[in-house]
């Protein structure tokens, strides 16, 4: 199952596109892992991802991590495939483990023990 702490770091999306993590690290140790993103080998400067992410028609949903100077935590990011624009849909969140796009919104869970389901309506 893919996770926070395990998801894959090569993706083929279904537009042709190649998604790929690159000198992924832990944040601290047993936490989740980030790294930087490239599509189609152009990397997304400036910014760490999570994973796992979720494609939807030629966007990709993403944890971003962002260390703040008393709070760090994960932002979920929607990413143009075609321009690498990254625009931050939510509030901040200690974990966010992507589940799935339904009717509009995206699923997840805000911790890794999986307690609680979150959405957020994608516009």
């Amino acid at each position: 199952m893919l996770s926070p702490i395990n998801f894959r770091i090569k993706i083929d999306s279904p537009d042709g596109k190649e998604i790929l993590y690159s000198n992924i690290y832990e944040i601290c140790q047993g936490c989740p892992e980030v790294g930087k993103l490239s599509i189609d080998g152009n990397v997304i400067k400036k910014e760490v991802f999570g994973g796992p992410l979720l494609y939807d028609n030629g966007f990709i949903y993403v944890p971003c991590f962002k260390r703040k100077w008393f709070n760090s935590g994960f932002y979920l990011a929607k990413i143009n495939t075609s321009t690498l624009e990254v625009i931050m849909i939510s509030e901040m969140y200690q974990i966010i483990d992507l589940i799935k796009i339904v009717d509009h919104s995206i699923y997840f869970y805000d911790s890794l023990e999986q307690s609680e389901i979150r959405e957020i309506p994608l516009k």
